[in-house]
């Protein structure tokens, strides 16, 4: 019976062909996945820190009756700034979390309601809002960001 001299296994050209197509595959799902995981960050940072804010809301109305005067507004900055006008009704807030973001605290329906927008000021103008919310406790993230 003739030796066959062919060998068994794989060549050095398909093992190097795996190898090159596990790199291009993992070249493309680790950034998206580095990214999602910020984008999760982000999110929780800005659900938590609404939740706080709103607590704060509910407990000024609690006190007072109201959430504050009708048709005013409060923003907190991003870079850490103290709210942009002094008002009586604001509750003081420190955001928390490494995720910079901007909160604003709209309060309309004769001082009953009120709306919570969270804006990531790193992102493009157009998808910059992370998350909103109201008196209801419900919160809403933007499909968009």
């Amino acid at each position: 019976m003739p030796s066959s001299t062919r060998s068994h296994g794989f060549s050095l050209i398909e093992l190097l062909l795996v190898l090159a197509i596990i790199g291009i595959l993992g070249g493309i799902a680790i950034p998206s996945f580095m990214g999602q995981r910020k984008r999760a960050r982000v999110i929780g940072d800005a659900q938590s820190n609404a939740r706080v804010l709103a607590m704060a809301l509910e407990s000024r109305k609690a006190d007072v009756g109201l959430y504050g005067t009708a048709g005013t507004s409060q923003f907190w900055s991003a870079s850490g700034q103290s709210p942009t006008a002094s008002t009586s009704w604001a509750p003081t807030f420190i955001p928390k979390g490494n995720s910079k973001m901007n909160y604003n605290v709209s309060v309309s329906g004769g001082g009953l309601t009120y709306s919570i927008t969270v804006k990531d000021p790193n992102r493009s103008s157009g998808h910059s809002t992370v998350l909103t919310g109201d008196q209801t406790g419900a919160l809403a993230v933007s499909s968009t960001y």
